[in-house]
């Protein structure tokens, strides 16, 4: 696990400003498969390198009527997770769960030869991220594991608020704009009567707006409130999106199949933002939950006018990596004042502005005020 929490060492050679300042960050890969399983035939191995943490794979049934059952084991025999024909529709993939393994051993067994089924596809992920882009203060990131650091750098306070942030994971493309499979970070706005997640619209994909959150994005995403470290999983899934692309936001109803309470959502601030200090709890490069502590936020107009839109969003000085977007700015009070969302960019001058910006929060109200849907979310 030692490669899962290190910090990632930034390339001072790389230009801290990227063209597209957007940081949803590419994680994993997805692989068209097309494997044939038969009761009579060798069982199929889908071995990986070490450095992947988990595999899911789309099952699809190839047969008419046969019953089947179709177990996933690790290298060591051990069962990850067993499926039948009652769980697949014919001809429409089903996605496994994520598989903590980087090699799977595939059964099937039925009483009827003919019995068929496809693995189409399946995404692997690595322990971070591809492709790090840093919008980073100094040489080397400043920001902390969230629970492996010592309680006199992160107290119990902010231990508990991290509880409602998640780390997104969607996977989607098609042989036309390619396959993509990337995170992003967001956070539990209401626990009841419906689970609400904020993030970035452009978490729904790294193509245009009119391409995001497609439904095969949202069939395919998974937000895990427990990507720390482990193999524990805290995970759920998106039944749908609403979404604000002018103000990049956006809000999924989260599903879970498992007996698991909800954690407790976060409180929106009413008041706005002021130059003060805020932290911001992300899962930069896809690491485990890491916060970026005590860092200021500027609404300041003499200092932060530019590349920084005052009307909708805040600059500040929390330093974040691809995958933080989505993440919660929490004030003193661990209220939410931002939705972090832009990284560094260029100035009509062509000077990289070192300003991150977050989505301020009363855009966040206004945008859940106007959907009656959306309910059970506290403002103070």
């Amino acid at each position: 696990m030692a490669a899962v929490l290190a910090a990632i060492q930034p390339s001072l050679a790389a230009s801290p400003c990227e063209e597209s300042a957007e940081m949803a960050t590419e994680f994993g890969a997805n692989t068209t498969w097309g494997k044939n399983l038969q009761p009579s035939a060798a069982t199929a191995v889908l071995a990986l390198g070490k450095d992947i943490r988990w595999i899911r794979v789309a099952v699809k049934s190839e047969s008419l009527g046969p019953d089947w059952v179709l177990t996933i084991r690790d290298a060591k025999g051990r069962p990850l997770q067993t499926m039948s024909s009652t769980n697949v529709a014919q001809d429409r993939p089903f996605w496994t769960d994520r598989l903590p393994a980087s090699e799977l051993y595939f059964f099937l067994e039925s009483n009827d030869p003919a019995a068929k089924v496809r693995l189409t596809e399946y995404v692997a992920m690595s322990a971070t991220a591809k492709r790090p882009y840093y919008s980073i203060q100094g040489a080397k990131e400043v920001w902390v594991d969230l629970f492996e650091s010592p309680l006199d750098t992160v107290d119990t306070f902010h231990r508990r608020k991290g509880d409602a942030v998640g780390m997104l994971v969607a996977h989607s493309g098609s042989n036309l704009n390619g396959f993509k499979v990337w995170s992003c970070s967001g956070f539990l706005v209401a626990d009841a009567p419906k689970m609400l997640f904020v993030t970035n619209d452009h978490c729904g994909g790294p193509w245009s707006a009119e391409d995001r959150w497609s439904s095969e994005v949202c069939e395919t995403a998974v937000v895990d409130f427990s990507w720390d470290g482990d193999q524990i999983k805290r995970e759920f899934g998106c039944r749908r999106v609403l979404r604000d692309p002018s103000d990049d936001l956006a809000v999924l109803e989260l599903s879970s199949n498992q007996l698991e309470t909800p954690p407790k959502a976060l409180v929106l601030r009413s008041t706005p933002l002021k130059d003060e200090a805020i932290s911001i709890i992300h899962h930069p490069a896809s690491l485990p939950k890491q916060i970026s502590l005590n860092c200021k936020g500027i609404t300041d107009p003499s200092t932060a006018a530019g590349t920084v839109n005052l009307q909708s969003d805040f600059a500040h000085l929390c330093d974040t990596e691809g995958g933080s977007s989505g993440a919660p700015a929490l004030d003193e009070n661990g209220l939410v004042v931002g939705i972090h969302h832009l990284g560094f960019q260029k100035d009509a001058l062509g000077k990289c502005d070192m300003f991150n910006k977050a989505v301020n929060v009363a855009k966040l109200i206004a945008f859940l005020q106007s959907n009656p849907a959306l309910t059970g979310y506290q403002v103070k």
